[in-house]
């Protein structure tokens, strides 16, 4: 019987049965056989790269669970190949080996006995004594041994030195076998090469394996981290000072120390050296950048400078005669503001117009739409995300693409089809939600777009900036060649928006948010921004649940997972977009509505799926659980990352439609259906909530947003700005009147580092020369 006392024991048994493994954490639930005991005792806990048969000192604690009875929770583990016949036996017949199955294993142990695993691992010509076992099974036999050896001696290396088991099944998935060669001579690369193994953990392994905390490995890691971080924050430099005051916090070390390694960085070419400066073009002195993002920035200036200094390819346009067509064919005169941004537009071969909601910039969108179609000339139109690229369309009256698309992806070479050297087929490139643009995504398109091609950004700069590094329309308006249009009056469609006026008021300063509600009793649904006290998060939980589920859907007449977009500042605390994401799921689909869901509508249950349910007569999975998410079948969920060969990319969202019947994966339809792994759910997100970011080129119906004072860090007027310019019919704020007026006072943006209008000037005036 187990101990009952709570204090660390220790359990020694060979392992019987693996009940349940998860390849991404190791977590296993297994039966260990302890000599002692007469039942195989249940064992929980992480167990990377083990196999039945093995013997293994667990140490841990004695739990009991209410259904299952008494458990040993591990805590850590040491592992010892099987020393007995039955031990051997069930080893080699776990199917570790590649060729060897039950039946040769229990061949060959029959025929070595106790020595099989030496035989195998030191004298493996032996094997040709086993009928059945030939030269070549015999060959294959001992380089999966070998293989299998390695991944085990790393996975044990690995957790001497303080790495996780998650962290090991990453490394070894990596490096296979070369993992520990790695991790001793170079412990810093982990942090470049594996995903969620920051500067930080590759510090810790590194500091256990006995590298000094001055060496000039861990300098140069800790300054690379350093500029990372500074990208991460949206610079694409980082002046001398930056570096050294990121990197002596981050190291602990003399300046003096880390300034030498800059050096020495530069000379070796991880970075790049520059002279910045600052808005105002005043210097700032020596700073840095990394080569990839240098690169970039120099992309886009030549590109720009390119098409700015290059003949158009368009027919002749009679700007005048073009601007009265398009007002007749409008049915109304464009005002003074937009009828300049029009000329400019068609004049320029880069120009940008930049305004807030109201001002005008779909009408001048679809004029120059239709003047362009009028001369037959080829239109590119593009967005940084999907649904800004439908909005798109839907406002230019033609078709338009993500950048993404519209520069084709190529999976076999990891490169867009559409480049320098071949451009883009068009003579006038549009692309709208400018301010989401990153520097190296911009380097791509504005490098594809063809000299004699005119090139149009639209975009709104009051909004937040892009996620990624850079400042490219801030700096494209700030320095030349661009043409720039800034639309600063809201025209009469904008005049009667709640919406619309709020946001105006917002960048005014303006710090209190119209009329207000302190009862949900008292909505008007009529109106279309409403702002709802509540100054206590667990209060702004509660009533964004009651909107989401029954006030909305029934006022709006919308879907509320597919229309409604709730938003929040943070993803932290008890209003942040974490804890909105598991209440919104359980009221909005929760399992039962997943199960109706699946059982009544043939979407949520493709033939392979039906096909597996009938042959089987197992009833089919609804959820499936991936480290602390539980996703289930009509979830919205987010894509995290960009990835390129399922051409799903970072903020596309879309609805789990499918989980695989063996809980191996699952599929989501986003514009197309795309298939996951198991493996691959690191890239989703629940989306019920997201962040303001994460929104940017986006709308939808109907937008809530909580805005609580726990989130002051983050409180600023162009995230307010931008949040509720997201919406197209109605913005619900819920939270604090002090934190909305907290974020609109806020105006104090931080400044992006970055060395592009620098670049932009000096390639013109070579241009010009």
């Amino acid at each position: 019987m187990p101990p009952s006392t709570q204090n660390d024991q220790s359990i020694t048994g060979v392992l019987e049965r693996i009940i349940y493994f998860n390849e991404e954490n190791a977590y296993c639930i297994a039966e260990l056989q302890v000599s002692d005991s007469i039942r195989p005792v249940t064992v929980l806990g992480a167990l990377p790269g083990v196999q039945c048969g093995e013997t293994l000192q667990l140490d841990g604690q004695w739990t009991r669970h209410p259904q299952h009875g008494d458990q040993f929770k591990i805590a850590q583990f040491k592992s010892q190949l099987p020393a007995s016949v039955h031990g051997i036996r069930k080893y080699l017949g776990s199917g570790l080996i590649h060729g060897i199955g039950k039946s040769y294993a229990k061949k060959i142990v029959d025929h070595f006995g106790a020595d099989t695993l030496q035989i195998i691992s030191e004298d493996s010509g032996r094997l040709h004594e086993v009928p059945g076992i030939g030269k070549q099974r015999a060959k294959s036999i001992k380089a999966a041994w070998d293989e299998q050896s390695a991944v085990r001696d790393v996975m044990m290396f690995l957790q001497t030195y303080g790495v996780t088991p998650s962290q090991c099944v990453r490394l070894v998935k990596k490096y296979g076998s070369g993992a520990k060669r790695i991790l001793q001579d170079e412990p810093y690369r982990l942090a470049e090469d594996i995903d969620r193994i920051g500067f930080k953990t590759a510090d810790k392994i590194a500091l256990n394996l006995g590298f000094p905390t001055n060496s000039k490995e861990r300098i140069d890691a800790g300054v690379l981290h350093t500029m990372r971080q500074l990208e991460d924050e949206g610079h694409t430099l980082g002046t001398e000072t930056m570096i050294l005051e990121h990197a002596t916090q981050l190291l602990s070390l003399e300046p003096a120390l880390i300034q030498g390694r800059i050096r020495t960085l530069e000379q070796a070419g991880s970075l790049f050296g520059i002279q910045a400066y600052d808005q105002n073009q005043e210097l700032l002195g020596p700073a840095y950048q990394l080569p990839g993002t240098a690169g970039s920035e120099k992309r886009i200036a030549e590109a720009i400078a390119r098409i700015a200094h290059t003949a158009s390819i368009l027919p002749q346009i009679k700007i005048e005669a073009a601007v009265e067509w398009a007002q007749a064919r409008a049915g109304f005169t464009l005002a003074e503001q937009q009828a300049a941004a029009l000329r400019n537009t068609l004049a320029a071969k880069v120009s940008i117009i930049t305004g807030g909601p109201g001002t005008g910039k779909t009408t001048i969108l679809r004029a120059v739409v239709d003047i362009l179609k009028a001369k037959r000339a080829r239109i590119s139109l593009a967005s940084p995300t999907g649904r800004a690229a439908q909005r798109l369309a839907e406002a230019s009256g033609a078709e338009a693409s993500t950048i993404h698309r519209l520069l084709k992806y190529d999976g076999a070479t990891r490169s867009f089809t559409y480049n320098e050297e071949n451009p883009l087929p068009c003579d006038f490139l549009i692309l709208d939600e400018t301010s989401m643009l990153d520097t190296r995504l911009a380097a791509s398109l504005f490098q594809a777009i063809p000299s004699g091609a005119h090139l149009l950004l639209v975009g709104d700069a009051d909004q937040l900036p892009s996620v990624g590094a850079g400042n490219v329309l801030g700096d494209l308006m700030a320095a030349p060649p661009a043409k720039v249009t800034r639309l600063n009056i809201i025209y009469r469609q904008g005049k009667e928006s709640g919406i619309v006026t709020t946001a105006h008021a917002i960048l005014q300063g303006e710090t209190h948010p119209g009329m207000t509600f302190r009862s949900l009793r008292d909505l008007d649904a009529g109106r279309d921004f409403t702002f709802i006290e509540a100054e206590q998060p667990e209060q702004s939980v509660q009533a964004i649940k009651y909107l989401a589920k029954e006030y909305i859907p029934k006022a709006h007449n919308i879907d509320p997972i597919r229309d409604l977009q709730i938003m929040s500042p943070m993803h932290r605390g008890s209003g942040g977009i974490t804890v909105l994401n598991q209440e919104l799921q359980q009221v909005l689909n929760p399992k039962s509505k997943a199960e109706s869901r699946m059982r009544s509508d043939p979407d949520y249950a493709p033939a392979t799926q039906t096909h597996f349910r009938e042959t089987t007569r197992k009833p089919l999975p609804v959820e499936i659980e991936y480290g602390s998410h539980t996703f289930r079948i009509g979830d919205k969920v987010i894509q995290t990352r960009n990835n390129y060969d399922k051409n799903v990319f970072n903020g596309d969202t879309g609805i789990i439609k499918a989980i695989a019947a063996d809980r191996s994966g699952l599929t989501i339809e986003f514009d197309t259906q795309v298939e996951y792994t198991k493996g691959e759910l690191s890239e989703i997100q629940h989306a019920y909530a997201i962040s303001i970011h994460k929104s940017q080129g986006s709308e939808y119906p109907v937008v809530i947003i909580p805005l609580l004072k726990q989130h002051f860090l983050l409180l600023q007027r162009n995230l307010v700005y931008t949040g509720i310019t997201r919406a197209r019919r109605k913005v619900y704020i819920v939270g604090s009147l002090d934190a909305y007026a907290m974020a609109i006072k806020n105006n104090e943006q931080q400044v992006r580092r970055t060395h592009l209008q620098t670049r932009l000037r000096k390639a013109c005036e070579q241009r010009s020369q």
